[in-house]
């Protein structure tokens, strides 16, 4: 969604002109911002387990230095294979900690049944396809890029609406458990979310397999 877009070129452009020239005056290495934003994700599943407010600001500065990390390694030329796999990896892990955190959030609350959880567990499955047809599709040599639900939206909304979740609770009642009263932002978030990167990760796969499909049509018989 935000892919290839003039948000996301103006928020490069934003990178490069305020935050990278601060990145390289301390001297900091991409490979040292994808560790601290490892880091930050752990700390944010701390902090969504108790406050979304805390969890949704930490995790909208976990998805900066995510692209912080890339954007740097390119402004020195130090674009490397080995970097982009320490990134793909680790950010697996930074989803996974924000999502544990998130469930503790709700048990804390009471409130971990099972449609809680299993949100949470299509939300994890559906963010891994996600990058993993992006990945395979990249491996048989082809872009894959489509899809509403990319790892940058996904942290954009857990962030954002984490953080205004926090402030909708204070109209609610503290004994109101409905999926309508307390929480229900995030909760809708969650579900929005488990949601829609199942179907981009279908979408990504119908994508390629009718490319490879055109591909192999148009091959000349042996």
């Amino acid at each position: 969604m935000l892919k290839g877009s003039e948000i996301e070129n103006a928020y490069y452009r934003f990178l490069g002109k305020y935050l990278i020239p601060v990145c390289i005056s301390f001297k900091l290495k991409p490979n040292q911002i994808t560790f601290l934003g490892f880091f930050l994700s752990i700390i944010a599943g701390f902090a969504f387990a108790f406050s979304t407010f805390w969890g949704g600001l930490l995790t909208l500065l976990t998805g900066l230095l995510d692209t912080l990390d890339g954007a740097l390694a390119r402004e020195l030329e130090q674009s490397h294979r080995f970097g982009a796999f320490l990134d793909s990896v680790l950010d697996r892990y930074t989803e996974l900690f924000i999502i544990i955190g998130l469930w503790y959030y709700f048990y804390r609350q009471g409130i971990a049944d099972n449609i809680i959880s299993l949100t949470l567990i299509f939300l994890v499955f559906g963010s891994i396809m996600v990058s993993y047809t992006r990945a395979r599709a990249e491996g048989l040599g082809e872009c894959c890029l489509v899809g509403l639900f990319q790892r940058g939206e996904r942290i954009i909304f857990l962030g954002v609406f984490g953080m205004i979740n926090t402030f909708l609770n204070m109209s609610v009642k503290p004994d109101d458990g409905s999926l309508l009263g307390r929480d229900a932002t995030i909760i809708i978030t969650l579900i929005v979310l488990a949601v829609g990167t199942n179907l981009t990760a279908l979408w990504r796969f119908v994508h390629v397999l009718n490319k490879l499909k055109d591909q192999k049509n148009k091959k000349p018989p042996v």
